[in-house]
């Protein structure tokens, strides 16, 4: 796939907004709130930042061939990104029971399982979104 690798810069500025915004909307109680829509919104950007850098990775490959078919690199974006959710919901869940009270300040867990799916899901969405918006622009190419 042709497609323009994308620069480490913008991942890295794209993971230090999100933290700045969780730490904001801790900050600020948003977290508190009866639906905690902000984290939906930094799980999705997650994904985002997942699968960029996954592309990236991807892209420093010399053998990586560019007649890839697009179901293939959507899935392994998809995959890679589910990889990565699962282990931070299972890193989250151990901060949670190994440094409660840590946990419960930063606002790092996920106390349900209903939670730990949404979760996940959210970073599924971001997953697609960068999916969609990478093949849109090689059609473009």
């Amino acid at each position: 796939i042709p497609m323009q690798k994308p620069k480490l810069f913008h991942i890295a500025l794209l993971l230090i907004t999100m933290a700045v915004l969780h730490f904001i909307a801790n900050a600020t109680g948003l977290y508190e709130q009866r639906i905690i829509w902000i984290d939906k919104v930094l799980h999705i950007m997650a994904g985002i930042a997942i699968a960029m850098l996954w592309f990236w990775f991807l892209q420093r490959k010399e053998k990586l061939s560019e007649d890839i078919p697009r179901i293939i690199f959507a899935s392994s974006i998809i995959g890679f990104v589910l990889l990565v959710a699962f282990f931070w919901e299972v890193a989250e869940f151990a901060f949670w029971k190994g440094l409660p009270e840590y946990a419960n300040n930063l606002n790092l867990y996920s106390p349900t399982i209903f939670d730990v799916l949404s979760d996940i899901g959210s970073n599924l969405v971001g997953a697609i979104i960068f999916s969609v918006i990478s093949s849109r622009k090689n059609e473009n190419v």
